[in-house]
C-alpha cells in the first residue's frame, strides 16, 4: 500500500465574459415653454348718456285744446248767422244752453287724442286725422244731444225718428265741418313744430355720435404706449 497523495485537481476556472446590455438612448425631448402673454389691459370710456328725443305731444296737446276755444267762437258766430235765416233775428242766447258745447267738448277730445297719437308726423297724419275728428264730434254730438234730452225715456219709433232727424241738423253738420277744419289747419302748424323737433333731434344725435367717437380716440391715444409696451 502505497503513502502516494493523491495529486490535487486542477480547477479550471473560465474568466465569466459579461456581457451588459446597453439600450440606445432615448431621444431627450425638449418642451418649448411659450414665452407669457401679458395680460390684455381693459379701457374702460366714459360716453356721455345720449341725447332724449324732444316730443310733441305735450306742446301740440295745449295747442289742441287752444283750438277748442278757436272751434266754440267759430262756431258761436256760424249759429248766430244760421239764426238770422231761421228766426230772422241775430241772437247769442243759444251761449246759455249746454248743447251748444257738446261739439266743442268732443273736438278737444277728438284732437287731443290726435296728437297724441300723431307726435311728430307730418301734416298728412292730420290731413286724414282731422277727418276723425269730424266723425267724432259728427256721431258725438247727436249721440250725447239725445241721451241729455231723455231719448232712452221714448219709444224705439221715437227714437229712431229723432236719431234720423238729427243727422241732417244744420248745427251738427256744421260742427262736424268746422272741426275738420279747425283740426286741419292747427294741425299743420303742430307738424310744423313737430319737423323743427326731428331736426333738432337729429343734430343732437349727430353731436352725440361725435362726442363718443372723439372720447375713444382719446383714450385710444393715451393708452397706446401700455398696449404695446
Amino acid at each position: 500500500m502505497s503513502d502516494a497523495k493523491p495529486e490535487p485537481k486542477e480547477e479550471i476556472i473560465e474568466d465569466a465574459v459579461v456581457v451588459e446590455e446597453t439600450t440606445p438612448e432615448e431621444p431627450v425631448v425638449v418642451e418649448e415653454v411659450a414665452a407669457p402673454v401679458p395680460p390684455q389691459q381693459v379701457i374702460y370710456v366714459q360716453t356721455p348718456p345720449p341725447p332724449t328725443r324732444k316730443g310733441n305731444r305735450g306742446i301740440g296737446a295745449l295747442i289742441a285744446v287752444a283750438s277748442g276755444l278757436i272751434f266754440a267762437a267759430v262756431l258761436a258766430v256760424i249759429t248766430a248767422i244760421i239764426g238770422v235765416f231761421t228766426n230772422g233775428s241775430l241772437s247769442f242766447n243759444f251761449l246759455g244752453n249746454v248743447q251748444f258745447y257738446i261739439p266743442t267738448l268732443f273736438f278737444i277730445v277728438g284732437f287731443v287724442l290726435l296728437v297724441l297719437l300723431a307726435n311728430r308726423a307730418n301734416w298728412w297724419a292730420y290731413i286724414f286725422g282731422s277727418i276723425i275728428v269730424a266723425v267724432v264730434v259728427y256721431f258725438g254730438t247727436i249721440g250725447l244731444g239725445l241721451l241729455t234730452t231723455g231719448i232712452i225715456m221714448n219709444t224705439p219709433e221715437e227714437a229712431a225718428l229723432r236719431w234720423a232727424s238729427q243727422l241732417t241738423n244744420p248745427f251738427v253738420v256744421v260742427s262736424a265741418l268746422l272741426a275738420r277744419e279747425v283740426a286741419l289747419w292747427m294741425g299743420s302748424v303742430i307738424a310744423r313744430r313737430g319737423r323743427k323737433l326731428k331736426v333738432r333731434n337729429a343734430e343732437a344725435h349727430e353731436s352725440w355720435q361725435r362726442e363718443v367717437a372723439e372720447k375713444r380716440a382719446a383714450h385710444e391715444q393715451a393708452y397706446a404706449p401700455t398696449a404695446t409696451s
